[in-house]
Order: structure tokens, then sequence, then C-alpha cells
């Protein structure tokens, strides 16, 4: 049995932002443009968020060559926190830290869920947003990603 707590931001455009990742790369709206994106919001304390860091990774794996797909990671934490829960759980994302201000405006009830995972398409809009996946995303993720492709 599936079970995915879908959000209502489906269909609508990313609020704007400016992110530096802890690589030191800028990204922004405009960056994305054109491109399909994964966003995931996630937690250093979250177990089904370290739950599915494999199969995220997987996808990472797949696309690695298309500059056209984007996979983007967003924590609440600190940069130390993170750094040192990527230690132990390679996660293959760009990662944003300290990004509460903006994982907020994405959350979609009264409190935050997490993982919280949204596709965009090429113009900002998210096509696809959920939260406590319970069950394998590769596939929903990679299916989403080939239709913003084909477009």
């Amino acid at each position: 049995m599936l079970f995915f707590a879908c959000n209502t931001n489906d269909g609508n455009v990313i609020p704007d932002f400016r992110f530096t990742t802890l690589d030191g790369e800028l990204i922004t709206q405009e960056s994305l443009k054109g491109e399909a994106t994964v966003v995931c919001v996630w937690a250093t304390w979250c177990g089904d968020c370290i739950r599915e860091i494999p199969e995220l990774n997987n996808l990472v794996e797949k696309y690695k060559d298309n500059k056209a797909v984007n996979f983007i990671a967003l924590s609440d934490e600190d940069e130390a926190t993170v750094s040192k829960s990527l230690k132990r759980f390679p996660f293959n994302f760009q990662h944003v830290v300290n990004a509460k201000a903006y994982s907020d405006q994405l959350k979609t009830g009264l409190t935050k869920h997490f993982p919280q995972v949204l596709v965009i398409d090429k113009d900002l809009k998210v096509v696809y947003d959920v939260t406590e996946n319970k069950d394998k995303i590769f596939g929903v993720l990679d299916g989403h990603i080939q239709e913003i492709l084909k477009k």
C-alpha cells in the first residue's frame, strides 16, 4: 500500500529565494528556471529522512550527467550539525543550512513534517509535493523528472 501525504503546494510557483550551499555555490530561482529540480526538506534527527537518503542518492546518480536536473536539500539546522550528519549518512544533494524561514514557507499544514520532497518544473511550479512518505520514492520522483524533461 502506498502512503503519500500530498500537499497543497502542487501548481504553486516556489517562493523567491537566494541560497548559498555548503559548497559555496549560489542558487536562485533564475538559476533553476528551465530545469527540473528536486527539493528535500529534511532534518538530521529524522529517521524517515535518513531512510530515504539511499533512494535519493540513486536518483542523483542516475542524473549525474544531466545538467538540467538539480537536487537541493534544505535543513533548518546549522552547518556543524548537518556536516557532522553528512559524514555518517552521505547525502548527495546540494545542501542549504539554516533554511527554516524558507522551509516554513513550503509547509502546508499547521506543523512542519519531515521529510518533505518537492519536484519543481521548468517554470518553477511545484508539480509534486509529499510529506511523511512511507514507501519507495525513487520511481515516483524519476517519473516526474522524466515528464519535465520531455517538455
